[in-house]
């Protein structure tokens, strides 16, 4: 059932009153907030994502007409580059996303705003958002972003290719043996098309079947690596199974081509993604090809990561008052709805989920959510988990690229996570 916010009701008695008075919703809102203006750098690392945020922007300036938002659209790893940048020089954007693994270095780098105040005033009740993502943003007490979205991971597939190779479509109860049967059966002697992308990735990837083997990344307490654990290895070496039977194309060809582009392109039947892939889908040219189901079971277990994105504030923001009306907004029901409709992402705002299954009806999207409740697992980070991906992506892509052992490329990363870990 959807929850409620107090300034949420403030919010329609106004409408409501505008309606009957003048007609017009837009006219008493910008009376309101006339006194709130400027420009707010907004940036992300999704430009699939920016037809949901031009959609915001104009309900956004329907409440707050004279606050302009400007966009900053980036790559993944410019992204972090620009942010590494941003964060040392002081040209960094007003608001901008952020996840798990890096929140608590730029947390307490002091790069972030406190937004406890604002969560007061607004009448924004965190309980409203999954508590692990509400608490993932929340460092030693003080409360740097509001969930903007969460996400699962699914298994994507092109039906016109399993059409062709006469091969039956995957079905929610499907386990890793009958996936790799698949995509043997889907991957074609001349290279053209290949069963599945099974190159080196972590959230989409390793970090799924590593849980399902009943492995770790990191453990409870953050102190240690579960990397030279049999569980974990075995995790990793499924994947390696597959890139040795040929149902994959090479980690070169991946690391060139990533697997969501080639499988948009046709070359893959089969692609391990996020819910968040939906927006790609969407604006593809194969969208009435594809489709989606729950991940394989492993030994009659299933596990995906669940992660989310949150709206920070920049610490030292020169349009304070403008940045929090803009983090308040993506937060409400009306940015949530509009993330739900337009499939940018899973919604975090309680009761907004449904809508975004219900809004493309014709593909699996429930499978998202059934995961979420049933099999989900928390993206394993600590204080400095970019230095330690670091190793990681070293040494496991050796072995992705049938280079060394999964035990060896294990060992060394164990020892060098370990020391990462030691050091924090």
């Amino acid at each position: 059932m959807k929850k409620s916010r107090k300034w949420a009701a403030a919010v329609l008695a106004a409408v409501l009153a505008g309606i009957m008075l003048t007609g017009s919703t837009t006219a008493v809102f910008a009376d309101e907030n006339a006194d709130i203006s400027g420009e707010v750098r907004y940036a992300y690392w999704d430009d699939n994502q920016t037809p949901y945020i031009n959609q915001c922007i104009e309900e956004f300036n329907k409440v707050y007409p004279n606050v302009t938002i400007t966009l900053e659209p980036n790559t993944w790893d410019e992204y972090w580059t620009k942010l590494e940048a941003a964060a040392t020089g002081g040209s960094i954007a007003d608001v901008f996303w952020m996840n798990g693994p890096n929140i608590t270095k730029y947390a307490e780098g002091g790069i972030l705003m406190p937004i406890d105040d604002m969560i007061q005033e607004q009448g924004i009740d965190t309980a409203d958002y999954p508590a692990g993502l509400v608490s993932l943003y929340n460092i030693d007490g003080a409360q740097y972003a509001l969930p903007k979205d969460f996400d699962t991971i699914g298994v994507w597939y092109n039906k016109a290719l399993f059409d062709e190779a006469g091969v039956d479509y995957p079905t929610d109860d499907w386990t890793w043996e009958d996936m790799a049967e698949k995509a043997a059966q889907l991957t074609k002697e001349d290279g053209s098309v290949y069963g599945i992308g099974a190159g080196f990735d972590t959230q989409c990837g390793i970090y799924n079947t590593i849980y399902a083997c009943g492995g770790y990344v990191i453990s409870e307490d953050k102190k240690s690596s579960g990397y030279d654990l049999a569980e974990t290895q075995a995790g990793v070496q499924c994947w390696i199974d597959l890139m040795e039977a040929g149902v994959s194309p090479s980690e070169a060809s991946l690391e060139e081509t990533t697997a969501d582009t080639q499988f948009l392109s046709g070359r893959l039947a089969m692609y391990w993604g996020g819910s968040w892939f939906l927006g790609a889908v969407k604006t593809s040219d194969i969208l009435e090809d594809i489709d989606v189901v729950e991940l394989p079971s492993i030994n009659g277990t299933k596990a995906t990561v669940i992660h989310g994105l949150g709206n920070c504030i920049y610490a030292d923001t020169k349009v304070p008052d403008a940045a929090k009306a803009w983090v308040s907004f993506l937060a409400g029901e009306t940015a949530n709805r509009i993330s739900a409709e337009t499939g940018a992402a899973i919604p975090a705002l309680a009761g907004t989920a449904d809508q975004w299954v219900e809004a493309t009806p014709d593909i699996n999207l429930k499978s998202f959510i059934t995961s979420s409740e049933e099999y989900s697992y928390p993206y394993p980070a600590s204080a400095n988990t970019a230095e330690w991906q670091n190793y990681e992506a070293d040494c496991l892509k050796r072995a992705f690229s049938l280079d060394v052992s999964v035990e060896d490329a294990c060992a060394e990363l164990a020892e060098q996570m370990n020391g990462v870990l030691a050091a924090e």
